[in-house]
């Protein structure tokens, strides 16, 4: 007799069937927590910085570091070489001006000045002969034309008497003929005289001036020699403090040896160096402000060096108003330095979010604080203390500023109380 053969309930291939259904239902899940949903990540409020986007003024500025450096600085340096025969004060000593430093020894110079004087005594002497043979020359002429007048004036007179006594035959027509031609030579001779005498003045005053001319140009030669060797005895330039000098007794010095720095007291300016980087945007005028002590001071770029040095550029910056009492040379001071123009706008604070994102976007609190999300943002530029914002925010909008590493792939994040 036939019986009925019942199916088992479980069975292996049902076992595997399900067991594949709950993998894909595993997959399927995973897939929407992953990819199709909002991949959320729960951190502690604690453990994050969140700033406020607000509208005001943003300046572009660079920090730069400087360093205290007098205003004015004043080099000895020895003009003409010589032996160093006295040393009259010591490296660090408050001098003023004019007040004798070193002073040095130049035998060569003091004989070319000894010779040069000699010279310009010759020359003094020459024109002295030429000024008196010019005015012995002059007499000569001028007693030679009195001469000369007088004679012509006697011939003339004879000659008329002597015509006047021809009609009566009381003289011969060859004593008159004699008598003229006397005067005729003697108005010649006249004449002769004349042309010496302008020929002599004009070649003598042209060797009166050609001396004179010598004169003034060994004159000119003569101070320039007296004073190089003025300048064998150094002296301060300014008052101020004698910061270096190297100079000891006996030594010799080159010409143009540097041998001490002047500082003036009391009045100083900043050298700093700015990154090549921003050549184009740093130019004399621009401002720059430092904090001492509490106090702000400003400061303006008066002078850009136009060489490139470790790919820096140096720029030098004066105190608009008088130098802090509070510095000293050789102090670092660190500064802002504006490169543009202040302009009012959206501003947020800088955080190490940036580097984090690129500054494309940023995570931006709810109005509850308990949530943070992903917004792509648009910003511009950007100092140390804060970002320009461009678009994606608005005035008042919160916003974490703190460093993204640890949820740079996570697109929103849980903001906890408790968690830690």
């Amino acid at each position: 007799m036939d019986r009925a053969i019942v199916a088992p309930l479980i069975t292996p291939l049902r076992v595997a069937t399900g067991a594949g259904v709950l993998l894909l239902i595993a997959i399927a899940a995973y897939g929407y927590s992953r990819f199709g949903s909002p991949r959320t990540l729960m951190i502690g409020a604690n453990r994050v910085t969140i700033s406020e986007v607000s509208y005001g003024t943003f300046r572009e500025y660079i920090p730069v570091t400087g360093n205290i450096v007098p205003r004015t600085s004043v080099y000895l340096d020895a003009i003409e070489g010589g032996q160093v025969t006295a040393v009259h004060v010591e490296a660090g000593e408050t001098v003023t001006a004019g007040e004798p430093l070193v002073e040095l020894k130049n035998t060569n110079l003091q004989l070319e000045v000894i010779g040069r004087e000699a010279q310009l005594t010759e020359q003094l002497n020459n024109l002295s002969v030429t000024s008196l043979a010019l005015e012995q020359n002059r007499l000569r002429h001028q007693r030679d034309l009195i001469e000369s007048d007088y004679q012509i004036d006697r011939l003339s007179r004879h000659l008329t008497e002597k015509r006047s006594l021809r009609a009566s035959g009381a003289t011969a027509q060859s004593e008159i003929d004699d008598l003229a031609a006397d005067l005729k030579y003697q108005r010649a001779l006249r004449v002769a005289l004349l042309d010496a005498q302008r020929v002599d003045e004009a070649f003598q005053s042209t060797q009166v001036d050609t001396l004179r001319e010598a004169i003034l140009a060994m004159n000119r030669n003569l101070a320039i020699a007296r004073e190089n060797l003025d300048n064998l005895m150094i002296v301060a330039s300014i008052s101020g403090q004698l910061t270096s000098l190297d100079a000891n007794v006996g030594e010799s010095k080159s010409p143009g040896q540097r041998i001490g720095q002047i500082d003036g007291l009391n009045e100083f300016k900043v050298s700093a160096f700015v990154d090549e980087f921003y050549l184009s945007r740093v130019t004399i005028g621009q401002m720059a402000s430092l904090e001492i002590d509490g106090h702000s001071y400003e400061l303006e770029i008066t002078k850009v060096y136009p060489d490139i040095r470790n790919r820096q550029l140096e720029i030098d910056l004066m105190f608009r108003a008088s130098s802090p009492e509070l510095i000293r040379r050789g102090q670092t001071v660190r500064m802002r330095l504006e490169i543009g123009q202040p302009a009012d706008t959206l501003v947020l604070e800088n955080g190490a979010f940036y580097e984090d994102t690129g500054g494309v976007w940023v995570f931006l609190v709810d109005s509850q604080g308990a949530f943070a999300e992903r917004r792509n943002v648009r910003f511009g530029r950007r100092n140390p203390d804060g970002i320009e914002v461009i678009e994606g925010l608005r005035d008042g909008d919160r916003v974490i500023t703190s460093g993204y590493k640890n949820f740079v792939d996570y697109d929103r994040v849980r903001l906890s109380a408790n968690t830690t």
